[in-house]
């Protein structure tokens, strides 16, 4: 018996939950179509009013999802009985589209909510509309039109280009090289395995010092490598051995995952001053994980030498062995003998490196220049203005081909750099130009008032331009820091114009890389859109995340932060 009362007890709770439910359903409703313009539909009957609605709107759903459905089946002619195939997935989307657009029309006619707010009836109708047939267009070109083979066949080909795919399958002993008796060269996987252990660990580690809710990370992160191990384990045109693979993406999750909950905790067993000195040692391992990417690849001549003294022997003075099979070279062997060389990487790897190398050395030189700029020494004003207007003043690529063609004669008595460092410099020198403009205005809003407490409590004019200036600068103006650093994000597709084997040249040309891929250009391109699109997306997210947290969403939250 005392189980009754705990049922009423948790059917009282139920009944605001459900009454909060409804409201919220209400007020998207009215968001999209438009408030109730009908005299017949009341408070007492419009919860009935809207589920006839919902309901003859799948209905309707239904019929056109079937129709679709059976064309898509004969399209594709597949083996009838399968689980799940295109032509399924085809009908769910077109179900829920259908449904969404059906339930906006019928409940703006019956409503009659065009009475009230023309306007909005119409837009939500003239939106729905839109978003389903360009939306039915793409999901039956995907599905059904579309040849993926051309994706799958060149995945690891666009992710690393093609020199890098070489060194980092074909080479015997190489846990990606398929056929050992036909593979050739030094297996160098662990290159891009460390820089991505190191990046999960600090990416978990940041969004643990949030100290928010763990699922907002947990469940979008382990989807999000949930989705990549399945376009991993793809077994179509796949080239290298997959068990590998996702062991090795398994080992990087659990890392991120691990870094996560060390900082989580840390975050909430500790004061808020702790957490943030947390916070700045994250930014600062983000930065130095960034060249350490760069170095790791290709060693520098000290790394080789300290490698060879802790007792590794260069690879390459034994590389006859290690392809006949005789050998197998240890780490220690491979860091101190050559790395892959700029000049052979490619793929999204070089988009993400050059674009890093924008926002991380972008930022540094345009604190510097703002500061420069705004500076009563002239010895450092005129250079920093003229270095700006200089740069801002020319485009992107005319830069680019600056630093292929004009750039080799102005570092060679100091560097032979290569032609992706030379790129890497000058989306820098670029990115920190714009990023000091934008700089300057923040410091020009900094209140007198915290540089004249600044200077009463002893601190130095470096100490006042760092931790009061330039924190205060940042948070102003960090919107638009991060649309100068998605954009940058977004140039990195003009490296194909001077050559460089990036991402989006390799997604171009894939259709050449094969005859059975002849006429396949458009699948590729909109791979290459979906991934830039996704970056640029997640740094917009980042920016609003970090916005909230300083409490900057809100008017007057500045104040409050």
């Amino acid at each position: 018996m005392s189980t009754i009362p705990k049922l009423l007890d948790w059917m009282r709770a139920m009944v605001p939950s459900g009454l909060k439910t409804q409201a919220s359903m209400k007020e998207f409703e009215e968001s999209i179509v438009g408030k109730n313009g009908n005299p017949w539909i009341n408070e007492q009957n419009e919860s009935l009013a809207s589920s006839l609605i919902a309901g003859l709107s799948i209905t309707l759903a239904m019929v056109f999802t079937m129709e679709s459905w059976r064309e898509a089946r004969i399209e594709l002619n597949p083996v009838m009985g399968q689980p799940m195939g295109d032509a399924d997935l085809l009908a769910i989307m077109y179900f829920l589209l259908a449904a969404f657009t059906y339930w906006v029309t019928i409940s703006s006619i019956v409503k009659l909510t065009w009475l009230k707010s023309t306007s909005t009836a119409l837009l939500g109708i003239a939106t729905a509309w839109i978003i389903f047939v360009v939306s039915t267009f793409l999901i039956h070109w995907s599905l059904i039109e579309a040849d993926w083979v051309v994706v799958w066949a060149n995945r690891d080909l666009v992710m690393m280009g093609q020199l890098m795919k070489e060194q980092m399958t074909q080479s015997p002993g190489s846990h990606v090289c398929i056929d050992e008796t036909d593979c050739y060269g030094i297996n160098q996987n662990f290159r891009l395995w460390w820089s991505l252990y190191l990046t999960f660990g600090v990416l978990g580690g940041a969004y643990g010092t949030s100290g928010e809710n763990p699922r907002r990370f947990l469940f979008p992160f382990v989807a999000l490598m949930a989705v990549v191990a399945l376009i991993a384990n793809n077994p179509t045109e796949v080239s290298y051995k997959t068990d590998t693979v996702l062991e090795k993406l398994g080992i990087a999750t659990l890392w991120a995952l691990a870094a996560y909950s060390l900082a989580y905790w840390y975050a909430k067993n500790n004061e808020e001053y702790k957490v943030n000195r947390l916070k700045s040692y994250l930014a600062a391992s983000a930065g130095a994980t960034f060249f350490f990417a760069i170095l790791i690849m290709d060693p520098p001549q000290f790394v080789k030498s300290g490698a060879e003294t802790l007792g590794g022997t260069p690879a390459q003075s034994f590389s006859d062995e290690i392809i006949a099979g005789d050998s197998v070279p240890s780490t220690l062997d491979k860091l101190a003998g050559n790395g892959i060389e700029a000049s052979q990487w490619g793929g999204l790897f070089v988009n993400l490196i050059i674009a890093t190398a924008g926002c991380v050395l972008g930022f540094g030189i345009g604190v510097v220049l703002a500061f420069g700029r705004q500076s009563d020494q002239l010895f450092f004003s005129i250079p920093s203005i003229a270095v700006i207007e200089l740069v801002r003043s020319g485009p992107l690529i005319c830069w680019l081909y600056f630093a292929v063609f004009m750039m080799p004669d102005l570092m060679d008595p100091f560097y032979d750099a290569e032609d992706i460092i030379r790129m890497l410099l000058m989306f820098g020198i670029f990115g920190g130009c714009y990023i000091a403009e934008v700089l300057r205005g923040g410091l020009q809003a900094v209140d007198s008032g915290q540089k004249e407490a600044a200077a009463a409590l002893g601190l130095s004019p470096m100490q006042t331009k760092l931790q009061v200036e330039l924190p205060n600068a940042v948070r102003t103006t960090l919107p638009s820091i991060i649309s100068v650093f998605i954009g940058l994000w977004k140039d990195t597709t003009l490296l194909f114009i001077v050559n460089i084997l990036d991402f989006f040249k390799l997604a171009k040309d894939l259709p050449n890389s094969d005859l059975r891929f002849l006429g396949d250009f458009l699948e590729p391109l909109y791979v290459t859109a979906v991934v830039f699109w996704v970056f640029a997306f997640y740094l917009s997210r980042v920016s609003m995340k970090v916005e909230k947290n300083l409490g900057l969403v809100r008017e007057g939250g500045g104040e409050a932060a």
